[in-house]
């Protein structure tokens, strides 16, 4: 909590340019201190190169269609250095194996997340966007993306379409300024249990989005159609699925049945 305290008030009084010096700094220092305590080789954080002894319990704190047994729920899969869950790993996992596929610049990252850790260690230049976040690089609506067609070869959307109204303009968004041969890296919350994705514009009390949607600022839980809809949209789909990756990078599906743990590799069909 302190901790958390301490870069709010960085990210309140200072330039986004010195905090992010701060934090550069920081996770050095927080870095060696985290090995000197938990190093190790039984897991492995892809996201920072980090091997430590184990990673470290996060609380997922969810309800879903009226299940609370997820519910202060721990379960050992963070990392303690860059905070990274199994989605972050799966992704950076998947950037260290395909290097080749990557171009070094025209990234897009939706939101900052655990896996800049990754591109900023690999030398990769990339631009951040966030329509809440001031330290984003931009503010831009993944609804009305403000670039000109075709101007990024890899975009990172990891758990947005599951907050905006109209999910399906934003990959008719994603795919318009996606290069012919760029990859589109995706991930969402996922219940394969659900015949089709559920959504409901008329719940609109948190408590009821958290009930239905396991999360209060969710709109929608997407269901096995999920692919069919990344199709329909023109792209083709790799499907990248945790459990068939290394079990030292901590891949585990759940505790809810929508934290499957896969990313869906995306390129214009």
């Amino acid at each position: 909590m302190i901790i958390q305290i301490l870069k709010f008030g960085l990210k309140t009084i200072f330039p986004r340019s010195v905090f992010n010096y701060t934090r550069r700094i920081y996770r050095k220092i927080r870095y060696y201190i985290i090995i000197n305590k938990y190093g190790g080789d039984a897991v492995w954080c892809p996201c920072c190169n980090g091997r430590f002894s184990e990673f470290t319990d996060f609380d997922f704190k969810k309800t879903y269609f009226n299940q609370t047994l997820f519910l202060n729920t721990y379960k050992n899969k963070m990392c303690r250095n860059c905070f990274s869950l199994p989605r972050h790993r799966i992704l950076a996992y998947y950037f260290t194996e395909n290097r080749q596929k990557i171009s070094p610049d025209k990234i897009l990252m939706f939101s900052g997340e655990p896996v800049t850790v990754w591109f900023e260690a690999n030398n990769y230049r990339y631009t951040t966007v966030d329509l809440f976040n001031r330290y984003a690089d931009l503010k831009i609506d993944i609804q009305n993306i403000q670039f000109p067609d075709r101007t990024w070869s890899l975009i990172i959307c990891n758990h947005i379409l599951e907050h905006v109204q109209d999910y399906k303009k934003s990959l008719q968004e994603l795919r318009r300024v996606l290069t012919d041969n760029g990859i589109l890296a995706l991930a969402v919350p996922t219940d394969r249990n659900l015949a089709e994705t559920y959504e409901d514009a008329v719940i609109v009390n948190e408590d009821d989005r958290r009930e239905k949607f396991g999360q209060n600022d969710h709109l929608r839980v997407f269901g096995g159609d999920f692919v069919a809809i990344l199709t329909v949209s023109g792209f083709s789909v790799e499907i990248i699925d945790g459990n068939d990756l290394p079990v030292e990078i901590g891949p585990e599906t759940g505790p809810a049945s929508y934290d499957d743990n896969r990313v869906y590799i995306c390129r214009k069909a």
